[in-house]
């Protein structure tokens, strides 16, 4: 009973935790949003409208806008975006330069290869625009990576801010646009008056048709179908990734279907340790019990190496260590703070994957490796859209709860991976024409007849 009342001491502690954040969360964007807004109309008047870019030149400097300007690279999803539009535009432009709008003046070490300059004005020492519209004056092109924080659930400020700064560098003359973003059907309020007066030639892409189909509902700002911009990013077969291709190649050899593997914590709202446990519970059962009756060997794959308890490995050291036993060599779990490209290649080494994180789902996708993706904020059904695949492929976090379900999904993977993975290589080839109109807007007039 001590025990019991503990936990719901701890529970109680968390639930009021999260409630105050919201509150200050609430009480911050209250307060800056009006703010923001008066200071974009003031910027917006010192402007004298400026021509557009030469189409026919190439952007020689683009100045990169990360969806979280302090980790840069928190997210897989942000860094496979970022390196795979650098690395695109440089085979088109080897000579561009590009910056990264941060908020302190380092970049992370998958990141840094890239050559991007750290541009440190983000909020340093506070967030203005009018600093923000100096450094953008300095480049050629802004991108902002889109990603899922464009309609504000996360944080409507945020958004706010970025929409703001991409609106300023078309107004500026720059060419200006957003990669791919995801919508959810409950966009913020808060933005609505700002994208229905955005410049006409920033340039807005909406990463899959579900997500355009929720963003013309609510705004009349002209938004083009592109595909997610990390589809284009190339995988890395480094020396580590060897190891886990040997081990992949062992298991076919032996007659087994390689499974990748992943779920994470945010699936579950607002850390619930209990269903968190029922979680991990239920995913030991049922891949135990598709492993007896099947041929199997799974492939436990982290795509987010943040410590604590929002990383994966909070949820996949646990069900590996309650199979590692069983299993043996037929299950693998390597905890290497992989990049994404780096992921990627592992995605491709599976035969099948089941995830809870949209990018390693394109990891995979564009890989050509069949999928089912345990969903969240609705962003996966579009994703499947783009392959023609069937939408009961995409499942809601209760459906994980419940082993037997979840062994009847992993069955149904395995069984229907060869007709899914037809499909994926039949549309492959549109998705990535649809994936490279991410760098169009970058590029000189006619250098897009290459795809």
């Amino acid at each position: 009973m001590i025990e019991q009342g503990s936990s719901k001491t701890q529970k109680a502690i968390r639930i009021k935790n999260v409630r105050a954040k919201g509150f200050r969360a609430r009480l911050r964007e209250f307060l800056r949003v009006p703010m923001l807004y008066r200071e974009w109309q003031h910027e917006k008047r010192q402007l004298a409208n400026p021509s557009s870019p030469d189409p026919l030149k190439a952007c020689n400097s683009i100045l990169i806008a990360p969806c979280d300007p302090v980790t840069l690279a928190g997210s897989k999803g942000d860094e496979a975006m970022i390196t795979a539009f650098v690395e695109r535009i440089r085979e088109f432009n080897p000579d561009c330069r590009f910056g990264l709008l941060t908020y302190h003046d380092r970049v992370p070490e998958t990141l840094a290869g890239l050559g991007a300059r750290p541009e440190p004005v983000w909020a340093n020492p506070k967030w203005s625009l009018r600093q923000l519209v100096r450094t953008v004056s300095r480049y050629e092109g802004l991108a902002i990576v889109g990603g899922d924080v464009m309609d504000g659930y996360y944080t409507p400020l945020t958004a706010l801010r970025l929409w703001v700064v991409g609106d300023m560098a078309a107004r500026l003359g720059k060419r200006s646009a957003i990669l791919g973003f995801s919508f959810n059907d409950k966009p913020s309020p808060r933005l609505r008056r700002c994208l229905d007066s955005l410049d006409r030639r920033f340039v807005v892409s909406v990463r899959d048709e579900v997500s355009l189909e929720r963003f013309r509902r609510f705004s009349a700002t002209e938004a083009r179908l592109v595909a997610d911009a990390a589809f284009l990013l190339r995988p890395s077969f480094s020396e580590r990734i060897e190891a886990v291709c040997f081990w992949a190649d062992s298991q076919r050899a032996a007659g087994r279907t390689v499974v990748g593997f992943n779920l994470h914590p945010m699936l579950i709202k607002e850390g619930d340790q209990t269903r968190r446990s029922a979680m991990i519970d239920a995913s030991i059962t049922a891949l135990r019990n598709v492993a007896v009756r099947d041929d199997v060997s799974y492939l436990l794959i982290s795509h987010d190496f943040r410590g604590g308890p929002m990383g994966d490995e909070a949820v996949l050291g646990p069900i590996f260590e309650g199979l590692q036993g069983e299993l043996g060599e037929r299950i693998r779990y390597w905890k290497d703070r992989f990049s994404a490209k780096e992921l990627k290649a592992i995605a491709g080494v599976t035969d099948a994957v089941l995830t809870g994180r949209m990018h390693l789902a394109v990891a995979a996708l564009g890989q050509g490796v069949p999928i089912v993706a345990v969903t969240y904020q609705g962003k996966f059904e579009g994703l499947l859209r783009h392959f023609d695949l069937p939408e009961r492929l995409a499942v809601s976090p209760e459906t994980i709860l419940v082993s037997s379900r979840l062994a009847s999904l992993i069955d149904e993977l395995i069984a229907s991976r060869e007709v899914l993975a037809a499909s994926i290589a039949e549309f492959w080839p549109r998705v990535e024409r649809r994936a490279l109109l991410n760098i169009e807007p970058f590029l000189a007039q006619g250098a897009d007849a290459a795809f």
